[in-house]
């Protein structure tokens, strides 16, 4: 390297006390007369006089000295530093869902939520759609951040006024103004020809496509996928399950009551699950009655998220497919999807 000669090699200083050295001409102070000395082999004396000799000796051996020493200090010029340690790259760190801030219930806030209903215009179905809607105690068209948003879907025979019904303003009112949940929206739209097959139908389309910017345009709404959750009874929980899984990049989380029979069974939830991106996982919940005569569709459904790894909670409850049963468990319907979004400390 740098164009040093390398260091000897073991078998190179062995040698080196095998060199032959040039015959010396030497100046006899005695006779005043150049003396040819005989020559001398490193490892072999040759006949001369034994003073001479060892004279001889002690240069040579001097001179391999000076040698070896030359060769350590070249080795040690030579030898390459030792490399530092590779030094890792920082990981790139792994992004973290906003979370949305919580909306506190303003102070001295007594009054009960709204419930409203609307017409909004659907190209997609080709009608006016009717759209109930929940607003919260209190609601501010102005607050920072805006409001959570549950979209609640309908059975079969029912309209968009089947959760509000069931009794869902009243319980969201009582776990807001005890301020153990905070304020959220709930928007449920009406599914008009809801005895439609399920191929081909717009109704999802226009779910995602119209009643949500809709929303997000016309009230305080939070935005963020963090801010939304789907569910559904009976049908509006095929629905919300076939919306939800679809569309992973709109809602954080699925609610899905006493899922009756579907277009693709069980095999279609399962390429569903599959196409979900690790980091788009939702929170699921499943409940039925334990003699729901639609049980067998969703016991399925709920192996399926077992096999594929999918976390849910899954609740068998006592009752059948029928109003009874919905009346009975919307208390804990409502408690789950206002706990999505936990009141400021």
């Amino acid at each position: 390297m740098g164009g040093l000669e390398p260091p000897a090699s073991a078998s190179q200083t062995q040698r080196a006390g095998q060199l032959r050295y040039t015959p010396a001409i030497r100046v006899d102070s005695l006779h005043a007369q150049p003396v040819k000395e005989r020559a001398f082999l490193c490892g072999g004396v040759q006949t001369m006089n034994t003073k001479r000799s060892f004279r001889i000796l002690y240069l040579a051996i001097l001179a391999l000295v000076i040698s070896l020493s030359a060769c350590t200090a070249a080795a040690a010029q030579n030898q390459c530093p030792t490399p530092a340690a590779p030094t890792a790259e920082p990981a790139t760190p792994t992004a973290i869902p906003p979370t949305p801030t919580p909306t506190p219930v303003p102070a001295g806030c007594s009054q009960p939520g709204e419930v409203k209903r609307y017409q909004i215009p659907s190209a997609l179905l080709n009608l006016q759609m009717n759209v109930n809607m929940y607003l919260p105690p209190c609601y501010d068209a102005d607050l920072a951040g805006g409001y959570p948003v549950a979209y609640l879907l309908h059975g079969q025979t029912f309209d968009d006024r089947m959760w509000t019904n069931l009794g869902a303003a009243e319980l969201a009112d009582a776990l807001i103004l005890s301020r153990e949940a905070q304020p959220f929206i709930m928007i449920m739209p009406n599914e008009e020809f809801f005895y439609r097959p399920v191929r081909g139908n717009k109704f999802p389309d226009a779910i995602v496509s119209e009643v949500i910017p809709w929303a997000e345009a016309t009230f305080n709404v939070c935005a963020a996928r963090e801010c939304r959750a789907i569910g559904g009874i009976s049908r509006g929980a095929a629905w919300a399950m076939r919306i939800g899984l679809t569309n992973p990049q709109a809602f954080t989380a699925i609610g899905i009551h006493s899922l009756p029979s579907f277009l693709g069974g069980e095999g279609q939830v399962a390429d569903w699950v599959k196409a979900l991106p690790k980091d788009l996982l939702q929170r699921i919940t499943m409940d039925s009655g334990r003699f729901d005569t639609e049980i067998k569709s969703a016991i399925p459904v709920e192996a399926v998220f077992n096999l594929q790894g999918l976390p849910h909670d899954w609740h068998l409850n006592e009752g059948r497919h029928d109003e009874d049963y919905w009346k009975a468990h919307i208390a804990e319907y409502i408690s789950w999807y206002a706990q999505l979004w936990p009141p400021p400390d």
